[in-house]
């Protein structure tokens, strides 16, 4: 607000900005060579939720976030020896790997902060810009945008 933005401009710039941030750690973190694995393991631990009994989930209040993120990590562990995907070629250039950072992180929020309570998550966060990762518009398009790039990069390298 000192800059003269408004205040949900300046909380606008502010979460993107975090968001570029913890991007960027996660491809560190990661690897740009398993990206795609990992696109891979958010969406087969969100079925795996899916299909979980809810009288199981009863131990904690963020049961469901700690066996999602249980199920991530194992599988991403396991990869190696679940399976054997692998890219051709170089890779992806380092513009579509800091994209396809960029969306696995807000897809991987989104799922994770729609299944924390609403109250501990605005703690953190301003509801206006909750409304970006629980909004089921935009839960949808973080669910699909990973893939329509996968599908845009691939035509492009053709």
């Amino acid at each position: 607000m000192k800059f003269g933005l408004a205040s949900s401009v300046a909380e606008l710039v502010t979460l993107v900005l975090v968001l570029l941030v913890l991007s960027t750690i996660f491809w560190l973190l990661i690897g740009r060579f398993r990206l795609h694995n990992f696109l891979i393991n958010i969406y087969i631990s969100l079925a795996i939720m899916s299909v979980v009994p809810a009288d199981i989930m009863t131990f904690s209040k963020n049961a469901s976030v700690l066996v999602f993120l249980m199920c991530v990590v194992l599988l991403t562990l396991l990869n190696e020896y679940l399976f054997d995907i692998h890219q051709s070629g170089s890779g992806m250039a380092l513009w579509q790997v800091f994209l396809m950072s960029f969306f696995e992180v807000v897809l991987l929020l989104s799922i994770l902060i729609d299944s924390l309570p609403i109250k501990d998550v605005t703690m953190y966060i301003s509801k206006n810009s909750l409304n970006y990762f629980i909004d089921p518009w935009w839960k949808l398009i973080w669910m699909v945008l990973p893939l329509a790039f996968l599908v845009f990069v691939r035509k492009r390298q053709k």
